[in-house]
């Protein structure tokens, strides 16, 4: 369902389970600021199980890895088991997910995190707390943060997974983020900062090969009446000075003939094959 403001939101039938897309402020969710946000609760008026949250420019193909395996999970879930719910793995799944990508592992006492190769991506896992001069709220447990270079001052975008969030999500997660496959964007949709790292779908018209004619020039070419123009050699001419009929070039053997484009009028014409 959506409202007025453009904010979406997709939820299970028992309302254990809400996906919300919220540009704008929002009544359903009043107190986050992050623009896609996932909620799990037992009832619908109990507070949230976990929590997820990803800020703009985080690329929906990412998110849509989290929000398939949530979608398997009620698909094969039943009153007794909810594998959405209950944290009943072993949040070693995602450093393996992080392994086989060679992101580098490290662990400092209880906190593990995973670098990319390039060094512009980390994921880290921080005990909750509320001691020392950077408290760790449980919402804000496991952290994705990207940037666009090393020495970027600011994120690109960020994710951040309740502490509570069953490893095999975040592992969904960590399986889309590491995946080497290029995202499709419209340039005037690439952020400022990301254009470094884009190249073109296509190569540019200029550098591509002339298409060949299709039948149905040939045809077209074939049935047009021949002309003969005189030339000096053996060299057929062509001129772009307006005429009063344009000429085309006789052949002396029949053959099939490429349309082209006059340079200055754009009109096609026969050009004969010497």
């Amino acid at each position: 369902m959506g409202d007025e403001m453009g904010n979406h939101y997709i939820t299970t039938c028992n309302s254990q389970l809400r996906v919300a897309f919220v540009p704008e402020a929002s009544e359903i969710v009043p107190d986050g600021a992050a623009l896609w946000q996932v909620r799990a609760r037992t009832e619908m008026y109990r507070p949230p199980v976990w929590t997820a949250a990803f800020t703009d420019e985080t690329p929906p193909e990412i998110i849509a890895g989290l929000t398939a395996a949530l979608d398997a999970d009620v698909t094969n879930s039943t009153w007794r088991r909810q594998p959405y719910l209950t944290r009943n793995d072993h949040p070693d799944v995602v450093w393996d997910v992080m392994r086989t990508a060679d992101w580098q592992v490290s662990v400092d006492g209880l906190r593990v995190k995973a670098t990319s190769p390039d060094g512009l991506a980390s994921f880290v896992y921080r005990p909750p707390s509320t001691y020392g001069p950077r408290p760790v709220p449980r919402s804000e447990a496991w952290r994705a943060t990207v940037y666009t270079s090393p020495d970027a001052r600011r994120s690109l975008w960020e994710a951040d997974f309740h502490s509570a969030t069953p490893a095999h999500l975040v592992a969904s997660f960590a399986t889309a983020l590491i995946n080497a496959e290029p995202l499709t964007r419209e340039s005037v949709t690439l952020p400022d900062e990301c254009r470094a790292h884009a190249r073109p779908l296509h190569e540019p018209i200029a550098d591509r090969a002339p298409a060949a004619p299709t039948p149905l020039d040939i045809r077209r070419v074939q049935a047009a009446p021949a002309r003969s123009i005189r030339t000096s050699d053996s060299t057929l001419r062509w001129s772009t000075t307006s005429q009063s009929r344009p000429a085309a070039a006789s052949t002396r053997t029949a053959g099939v003939r490429t349309p082209y484009a006059h340079p200055s009028t754009g009109r096609r014409r026969g050009r004969g094959s010497a």
